[in-house]
């Protein structure tokens, strides 16, 4: 599933394409991926597109939004008036009608992601239970290790990917995060000193950086308006056979999800 550098990224290149644009209509192929709702209330603008957690959000100028999921599947299109490709064609959920004769679209293939219509008071409700954005300015270490020391004997793996403890982490950069931390990730928190927290704190900021300067991670599906990412080229543990440092990496079960660590760098 597409985590907080994947989203980010297709954030980025839809604010570039889309924003300030008018929604001109909407033609809806798949209504149990996109509500019916979202096609009321138009022509609107586009005035912002922004993330929180793992979802994107369009704010019009109508004083509603767009709350869109991508999911495992999900893929935007944003396609040119003159366009001769029809790569836009495949999975084809909806597709949204823009001022100047160009659109852009929402394809899903096992459709579990999706687009609705939602006003402030929804969009407050949905994301009232999320925890704080690792890379806000906000979010600083101390931030972080009072999160940790409230929740002492839970395995920091799976605290990590808690939506209501950190924002947009998932299963991937979890496992990078710990490996640069030098932390096993069936440790409980409160057997985290100081100095590995702190190793943890800033190496998982880094790598959610780098992985958005690479365009994401692109493990089997996802793909961003201009293509594959590339962070899957730096992982460390994920999905290797060995760490940077030669050592064998091991994989175990933790919820369902496979982890993948070093047991020489990790202790």
């Amino acid at each position: 599933m597409p985590e907080l550098p994947e989203v980010e990224t297709v954030v980025r290149q839809l604010r570039q394409a889309v924003c300030f644009r008018t929604i001109e209509a909407v033609t809806i192929k798949d209504p149990k991926v996109i509500s019916p709702a979202v096609a009321q209330g138009l022509p609107a603008r586009v005035i912002d597109i922004a993330r929180r957690g793992k979802s994107i959000i369009f704010t019009l100028d109508s004083n509603a939004y767009l709350l869109a999921h991508l999911r495992m599947t999900g893929h935007f299109h944003v396609v040119p008036s003159r366009s001769a490709s029809l790569e836009y064609q495949k999975y084809l959920s909806g597709i949204f009608h823009l001022d100047g004769g160009s659109f852009f679209t929402f394809n899903e293939i096992r459709r579990f992601g999706g687009i609705t219509k939602v006003s402030a008071k929804e969009l407050e409700k949905a994301f009232s239970r999320l925890g704080p954005e690792p890379l806000a300015d906000s979010f600083t270490f101390t931030a972080f290790d009072s999160l940790l020391h409230r929740f002492p004997s839970a395995v920091i793996k799976t605290k990590l990917m808690d939506q209501s403890f950190l924002a947009g982490l998932g299963n991937i950069y979890a496992q990078e995060a710990l490996y640069r931390a030098g932390i096993h990730p069936q440790t409980k928190i409160e057997e985290i000193g100081v100095s590995k927290r702190k190793r943890l704190y800033h190496g998982l900021r880094e790598i959610l950086r780098l992985a958005i300067k690479c365009n994401g991670t692109t493990i089997q599906n996802f793909s961003h308006l201009d293509g594959k990412g590339s962070f899957q080229d730096l992982l460390s543990v994920y999905q290797r056979e060995k760490c940077p440092r030669r050592h064998r990496v091991e994989r175990i079960n933790q919820g369902g999800r496979s982890t993948y660590y070093c047991p020489r760098c990790q202790k």
